[in-house]
């Protein structure tokens, strides 16, 4: 117990002694960094009165910081110290400079918060995407994303990237007290193409087929149609022919010898109409069977519809394309 007591108090001494030389070099620190901002340099004095506020804090010190933070520009970090300074709770015996410290603190505020401004990040990307943002390559809170935040007038970089999106950036240019929205959009990452070696699948048009097939119809019925109308025609003027020839031909088929025109002219009308018969049918046959098979399975898409007659010396017929 007697050794338990004796580190304790050696140890306890020791604390002493380190806060009291922290606090000693404190004190230095803030004097030299006050000297300086009383002379105008802010930018070096913010490093010593920085400093001497990680060793010790002291209201005088940190007032004179925060009105060094507000004049090189870092509004938002200045008025945010001197609030602490102006909420600090004092003791009745408080030292003068620490009670000059705070009103000299409220003085600055009243002027320097008008200035800060305000923005608003608004990032255009799907509600699933992992949005970050950043300004001066400083990282913004996801809990003041897309709301406006105190911002420091003056010219800002700022940055918004998701996983699987094209990072997009832009500067955003603030006066003192502006409110200013900067609209961002994140664009998915193109994703690879088919290489060049594969052959490109082509979906076949369902509705352009139809149309083809229908319009195939409708030709080999109009042909159809042509071949019935001439082969009547044909018909009718065969058996006017034949009309004249049983008149004057005898009962066994001999006709005199100034009937043989007749004949040969009513043996071609014949073969015209037995020939445009055959092909009207043909045509109407195609045009029945291509609108049953319309909109049946896929086919190789045709360049044009094409339907011919075919004559041979024994046969008739149709061949087309569709």
């Amino acid at each position: 117990m007697l050794l338990a007591t004796l580190v304790g108090a050696t140890l306890s001494g020791s604390a002493r002694a380190d806060e009291a030389a922290d606090t000693a070099a404190a004190r230095a620190l803030g004097v030299a960094g006050v000297a300086l901002a009383e002379a105008g340099n802010c930018s070096q004095a913010i490093e010593k009165l920085a400093r001497a506020e990680a060793l010790h804090h002291a209201p005088s010190t940190a007032e004179r910081l925060g009105e060094c933070e507000i004049e090189v520009g870092k509004i938002v970090a200045g008025t945010e110290r001197l609030q602490r300074v102006v909420r600090e709770p004092l003791a009745p015996n408080a030292p003068a400079p620490f009670v000059a410290a705070v009103a000299r603190a409220r003085t600055v505020l009243e002027k320097a918060t008008p200035r800060i401004a305000m923005l608003r990040v608004d990032v255009k990307a799907p509600a699933d995407a992992h949005v970050s943002v950043s300004m001066d390559g400083e990282p913004i809170p996801d809990a003041v994303v897309r709301d406006e935040r105190p911002t420091d007038p003056g010219t800002h970089q700022v940055r918004a990237t998701a996983p699987g999106y094209s990072p997009t950036s832009a500067t955003v240019v603030l006066a003192d007290g502006e409110t200013k929205t900067l609209p961002l959009r994140l664009s998915p990452l193109a994703s690879a193409g088919p290489s060049s070696s594969q052959t490109p699948y082509l979906a076949r048009d369902s509705s352009s087929s139809g149309s083809h097939s229908h319009v195939a119809a409708i030709t080999a019925f109009a042909i159809g149609g042509v071949g019935l109308a001439v082969g009547a025609i044909a018909g009718a003027e065969v058996m006017s022919k034949s009309s004249t020839l049983s008149g004057n031909c005898n009962g066994g088929g001999v006709c005199p010898a100034s009937m043989q025109t007749d004949i040969s002219s009513a043996k071609t009308w014949a073969t015209v109409s037995t020939t445009c018969f055959a092909i009207g049918g043909t045509g109407v046959l195609a045009g029945i069977m291509l609108l049953l098979t319309q909109g049946g399975s896929p086919t190789p898409e045709p360049k044009a519809a094409t339907v011919l007659p075919v004559v041979g010396g024994t046969s008739v017929g149709l061949r087309g394309w569709f």
